[in-house]
């Protein structure tokens, strides 16, 4: 009589050699149902059949005792059960030679981390937040409520922006589309205002001027000056600031001359043509010192 260890649980049990034989060493242990080659987990000295019926040093504290043969003829039940065991032996060996083996053992250990991996975070959504993280969170739920109103206070500053800008330089528009002007001044006559010529100062330069007593006329002066818009659009006409001063350059008189003092009535509303070149004419009487000299500044109201 021989014995084994099972190598999965540690369990011995006592074995003869004809029936190692008879399955080419395969085994199956009783207490863990692993199968194993129980030549290659003989014990080297084998202790006695009674020794090993009442020991149990496994790991757990079991032994299961499995005798597949040397079994007494008067015991029918265990000879049944040892043929049992061999069909079953047969069945699971014929099992892993047909299709690949499938460590169903793998997966339940894989899926208990999982489940432990849940619990634990169950417990850990249990635990009380932390404060900055609920107000992270009630930040972000708030910045939630805020976006539909931002959907739409974003279009509605942009229209009352680009209103703003068109009532800012609606004499532009009108200037450059006359289709355009159109709508304006219809708005602007529904809102009150006006669209009147554009105004760029910079656009307008004195190009000539002179001044010059009147022959035969005491105290009346002309002035002549000659203008030029370099816009592209017509403009409004320009006010003048003349300064008369002495020979010694000391100022003498200052003058503020209005588009109404030197223009017609239909010249005034059209305004100086796009890139184009007007002389104008002023009169005067002046008393005092005569004038040594003078000077222009264009400027607008």
């Amino acid at each position: 009589m021989l014995a084994s260890r099972c190598p999965h649980c540690k369990t011995r049990f006592r074995v003869t050699p004809a029936q190692l034989e008879l399955r080419a060493g395969l085994v199956r242990c009783g207490a863990c149902r692993e199968i194993f080659n129980g030549r290659e987990h003989l014990l080297g000295n084998a202790e006695p059949l009674e020794a090993l019926a009442s020991t149990a040093d496994d790991a757990d504290g079991r032994m299961t005792l499995i005798d597949f043969g040397s079994l007494r003829a008067s015991q029918p039940a265990v000879t049944s059960k040892m043929q049992e065991e061999l069909d079953e032996l047969s069945k699971a060996i014929a099992d892993l030679q047909a299709k690949p083996w499938r460590d169903t053992s793998r997966h339940e250990l894989a899926a208990e981390p999982q489940a432990a991996t849940e619990a634990s975070a169950s417990e850990a959504s249990a635990v009380a937040t932390p404060d900055f993280i609920a107000q992270a969170r009630k930040h972000r739920q708030s910045a939630g409520q805020w976006k539909p109103l931002l959907w739409l206070g974003i279009p509605l500053l942009l229209t009352t922006l680009a209103l703003q800008l068109a009532y800012l330089f609606r004499a532009d528009i009108a200037a450059y589309s006359p289709q355009a002007g159109r709508y304006v001044r219809a708005a602007c006559a529904r809102l009150g205002c006006q669209v009147k010529l554009p105004q760029h100062i910079d656009l307008l330069s004195l190009e000539s001027s002179h001044l010059q007593e009147v022959p035969g006329q005491q105290a009346q002066y002309t002035l002549t000056a000659l203008l030029r818009n370099q816009a592209d659009t017509a403009q409004a006409w320009p006010s003048l600031d003349l300064q008369l001063k002495s020979d010694t350059s000391q100022p003498l008189v200052r003058k503020v001359l209005e588009p109404v003092n030197y223009l017609s009535t239909a010249d005034l509303k059209k305004g100086i043509a796009a890139h184009a070149e007007h002389e104008i004419q002023i009169s005067f009487e002046l008393t005092g010192e005569h004038p040594g000299g003078f000077s222009i500044a264009l400027f607008y109201h």
